[in-house]
């Protein structure tokens, strides 16, 4: 009986862990968490390994902390973790990585926890907050220590330190795919072509969502004169994806989410430009925080907008 139940606790620690990857774009779905996990693995089977490997310690660092048991069972203490993790692989070079990603991991549950409380007080939600943070924390910390070092291909999710010719055609659907890819800061038509059908899988909505997200943010940086290169790496639309899907979810006014949707997709750009202006100094990709900054933005305008109106 004993072995039994034991077993029943590693399922359900692994299905509680892929719904960690979900959380990512903001579902709850273990099937869909799957999907990504999977697209990831095809992209890097190492990647794809330590991603699970640190939404399942972000997961036990959440329990162990003491933090709410229905966040858990919905992966919310996995996705911050698995951010850490792959940002860890992909940003260090060399072996430490495997040591640091579950330290990192464990630190961004432990964040988690501790803003979940604080933030709730205004009922904002952390989003990836910690993942930006922790990860930015990391970095800095990295420069200055001579055991580690950098990746000098990292700047993968940081547009301005490209130096990508001017020239190109601006590709709607390459910047869709490779959109949602980046989310997990990965260039891979693969891993996102299957990121964006777990989306449709959980729910027709979010697949909309993603595609009306990245229509906005691509129409709205062609305005802009964004450089047709970075435009089809998907660099200036995931943001864009994961704002429309937050401001979807958590806006309860049915009438005014296509209005408010497309601005807070849309102003994810210029956001997202100048915050790299100002973060390419100090060395640090831009990450999530364009889609934190605009959808916490929106809810905080929604809040102050009376409810009659």
């Amino acid at each position: 009986m004993k072995q039994s139940f034991d077993v029943h606790q590693i399922k359900n620690l692994i299905a509680i862990s892929l719904k960690g990857f979900s959380q990512v774009m903001l579902m709850e779905n273990a099937l869909s968490g799957g999907i990504i996990l999977l697209g990831i693995t095809i992209h890097s089977p190492l990647l794809g390994l330590m991603a699970l490997i640190s939404s399942i310690v972000g997961t036990l660092a959440g329990h162990y902390v003491g933090a709410d048991k229905l966040a858990i069972r919905q992966g919310l203490y996995g996705f911050n973790s698995l951010l850490c993790g792959i940002a860890v692989m992909l940003f260090l070079q060399n072996d430490w990585r495997w040591l640091i990603a579950p330290i990192v991991a464990i630190s961004a549950s432990v964040l988690m926890f501790h803003l979940s409380k604080y933030l709730a007080r205004w009922k904002i939600p952390t989003l990836t907050f910690p993942f930006v943070v922790v990860t930015w924390l990391g970095l800095l910390a990295t420069y200055s220590i001579k055991g580690l070092h950098i990746n000098p291909e990292f700047v993968a999710s940081s547009p301005a330190k490209w130096n990508l010719p001017i020239e190109g055609t601006p590709n709607f659907f390459l910047s869709l795919i490779k959109g949602v890819g980046e989310v997990f800061i990965i260039d891979s038509l693969w891993a996102g072509l299957l990121i964006l059908i777990a989306l449709f899988v959980a729910g027709w909505r979010f697949g909309v969502y993603a595609v009306g997200g990245t229509f906005i943010s691509w129409l709205t940086a062609l305005w802009l004169g964004v450089d047709a290169e970075l435009l089809n790496l998907g660099l200036y639309n995931y943001n864009a994806v994961l704002t429309m899907i937050a401001v979807g979810l958590l806006f309860d006014d049915t009438r005014r989410f296509p209005i408010v949707g497309i601005f807070a997709a849309a102003t994810t750009v210029p956001i997202s430009a100048g915050l790299d202006l100002l973060l390419v100094p100090s060395g640090l990709p831009t990450l999530t925080s364009p889609f934190i900054i605009s959808t916490w933005l929106f809810l905080m305008i929604r809040k102050a907008i009376p409810k009659s109106l």
